[in-house]
Parts: C-alpha cells; structure tokens; sequence
C-alpha cells in the first residue's frame, strides 16, 4: 500500500478548469501532489520538465491535441514511457479500446466519474508505479555492481598473469643464481688447489736453500706469499658467500652469550685484542642457525675490532634486547668509521670503505652476514661517523612470534 507520509506526483490533464477541480477534489485528501495542465502541450511542458510524476490521469477529449494524441507523444521518450496513463472519457469505451491501449493507457474511467472506483484506481497504479521505479533502481544497482564484479574479475585476471609471469621471472633468475652460486663455488675450490701449490713451493725454496735467498729475493718471495694469503682469504670468503645460498638453514634453541665467548676465544687467536676493551651486555638466547649466526659474530666482532685498533683506547660493546616482538643485537665500536655518504656499499659484495693499505679485507664479510641474516627474516643496519666508530644492528624474530 502507499504509506501515508510519502507524496506522489500525479498529473491532471482536462481542458476544462471545472473538471480539473472536480478531480482535485475526489484526490485531495490521498496524500497525492496533484499538478493540473489545461492542455495535452501543456502536459508535455511539465513532463520534460520533471520526469518525478507517478500517474497520469486525462482526459480523452480535448481541443488542439486529444488524450490518444498526447500519450503516443508522451510514451515516444524512453524516459517517460513507464508512467502509467488513466484516460477519462464519455465516449463509447467499447468503440475506442483498441485506440486507447494502442496509445498506452493502463486503464480507462468513464464520466461521470464514481469519486470511490477513482481513488481506487489510483492509489493501486500510484503503488504499482512506485514498486516499477523501485525495480528500476534496483535494476540500475545490480547492472552497476554487476560492472564492477566483471571489472573486478578482470584485474583479477590480469593481477593472476602478472604474478604469475612475476613468479616465472623470479624463478628463472634463482635458478641464474643458484646456477651463478654452484659456479662460483666450483671455481672458488679449484682455485684453492694451486693456491696451495704455491704456498707450498714457496715455503720449500725458503727452507731448501737458504743461502742464496739475498735481501731482495727474500723480500720477492714475502711479497708472493703475502698477495697468496690475500688470494686464499678472499676466495674462502666467496666459498662462504656461496654456501649461504644454498646451505639448508638449521633452527635451534642458542644461548648468545655462549656463542659470542666462543666467537671471542676464536677471534682471539688470529687477531690482538688485548689491547681492547671490549664489553659483553645482555644477550637474549635466539632460536636460529648455531653455526650460522657464528659466522655473523665473527665478521662483526673482527671488524670492530680491527678498525678501533689504531685508537688511542679502543672499546667494543656487543649486546642484544627484545623490542616489538623481534630481538635486536647490536656491536659498536669507537673505531675509524665510514662516511655514511657511501653506505649504499656497505653490505655489497666486494664493497670496501677503506683502502688495503688503511685495513685489510676482502669486502666479502658484511654481504655474508646480510645474506645469512636475511635467511632468517631479520634485517641488518648500521650508523657511524667517521673518526667515531660505528654501530651494527641485526634482529632476529623471537621464537614466540616464529611458532604464531
């Protein structure tokens, strides 16, 4: 049923004023917004203008332009064609139907007009022109969110190919890299062999004949045995940075403190650190790869070390804490440290900040602890200063948060 508290337009269409006000009349206490027009041009005039009317009640007879003439006119705009029309009419209802139907009209009243069958008559087109627009409406919506649900499938579809092409694209390049890796590895281990050869033939001809090494051949031979030193150191750093690739990563309960003592003994014997004062703080224990994380340590460890060697009194400090679910390890030292301008270099391969005559190394260590940290979901930074020292970051999830 209409509800009471809602106004729908209906249009009256009479030529004569008398019969407009007998309709008003019958109507006016419908609840209905009723807009009189005097003609079926006049008709038109209000329907182009607004298109909001519910009903159109007319009249058949009327001079200019008939009832049938101004409906033919009316339903020729799509826009206007599902406003239902009731021809009022005198005429022989039996004789102009066919006429009236053709015309559009949903229904017919004749004259003179019985005030209850009108009001029935309308109120039941009113509700069922409403309940059309609703469907409408409704219409539009499903179209519209049918358009959307296809354009969503679409990108979908597009998003699917993409990553799936993504996906191809990321695996070729594993594979280039494990490929790359397994090469590097190879050619890192054949290299060691005549390494070796060297490093051999060289300490026998020291040893075997003495007495005709001079000054400057002694100093030759130093020089070969030095540059096949730096050869073996870098090509075991390659070797480690292409284990990191492929090496199956072993996850354990590890007490850090235990394992930077041990990484302290180690470091102890192939470099000075008595002269270093370095402080071990808190070490939350970690669920991570044992050996690993070793190698972390002592890249880091050794490099604090050795560049706050040359300061008047050197300090490192190594520690760990729990922040936001992740654990967070740290060593610093007071040493030379680096231009923060080329950090962008500090954790590449064969990547170094200071010249060989400043410090020693082969640029290989940081990418090996970014590379094993980073096979652990963690992230490694750091902050310096030059002349200042430096500061190196590394988290690792705690184990709580690996087992969510």
């Amino acid at each position: 049923m209409v509800e009471e508290t809602s106004e729908f337009k209906v249009l009256l269409v009479d030529d004569r004023d008398e019969n407009l006000f007998a309709l008003e009349t019958i109507l006016k206490d419908e609840n209905y917004h009723l807009v009189k027009a005097n003609s079926g041009k006049q008709a038109l005039a209000y329907l182009l203008k607004d298109l909001d009317f519910h009903l159109i009640i007319m009249d058949v007879l009327m001079p200019g332009m008939n009832g049938f003439e101004t409906a033919a006119l009316i339903y020729e705009r799509e826009k206007l064609k599902n406003i239902p029309i009731i021809f009022l009419t005198a005429m022989d209802i039996e004789g102009n139907i066919y006429k009236g139907y053709k015309a559009g009209a949903v229904d017919y009243i004749s004259k003179p007009i019985i005030a209850e069958l009108l009001k029935v008559k309308v109120r039941a087109f009113v509700e069922l022109s409403e309940k059309n627009r609703q469907l409408v409406r409704q219409e539009k919506m499903l179209r519209a969110a049918n358009r959307k649900l296809e354009w969503e499938i679409t990108e979908r579809k597009l998003s699917e190919a993409k990553i799936k092409a993504l996906n191809e694209d990321l695996a070729k390049k594993l594979e280039q890299l494990q490929s790359l890796d397994s090469f590097n590895y190879s050619i890192s281990h054949d290299l060691m062999s005549p390494l070796n050869s060297i490093t051999g033939l060289a300490g026998l001809l020291q040893t075997m004949y003495p007495e005709k090494f001079d000054d400057e051949v002694l100093e030759i031979v130093n020089h070969i045995m030095g540059s096949v030193d730096r050869m073996s150191n870098l090509i075991k750093d390659l070797l480690s940075f292409s284990r990191q690739a492929n090496a199956e990563i072993s996850k354990v309960d590890v007490s850090m403190r235990a394992l930077v003592d041990d990484v302290m003994e180690e470091v102890s014997k192939t470099m000075p650190v008595t002269n270093v004062e370095i402080v071990v703080h808190e070490l939350p224990n970690a669920y991570c790869d044992n050996s690993m994380l070793k190698q972390v340590w002592i890249n880091l460890v050794s490099n604090a070390i050795k560049y706050s060697q040359k300061t008047p009194v050197p300090k490192v400090e190594i520690g760990g804490k729990h922040e936001n679910g992740d654990l967070i390890y740290f060593v610093k030292d007071n040493g030379a440290g680096f231009n923060m301008a080329h950090y962008n270099k500090l954790f590449s391969i064969f990547q170094r900040l200071h010249s060989e005559s400043e410090f020693n190394g082969t640029g290989i260590g940081l990418a090996v602890v970014k590379r094993i940290i980073e096979r652990h979901d963690g992230r490694i930074w750091a902050q310096s200063e030059v002349g200042k020292g430096s500061e190196f970051y590394f988290t690792l999830k705690a184990k709580e948060n690996l087992l969510e």
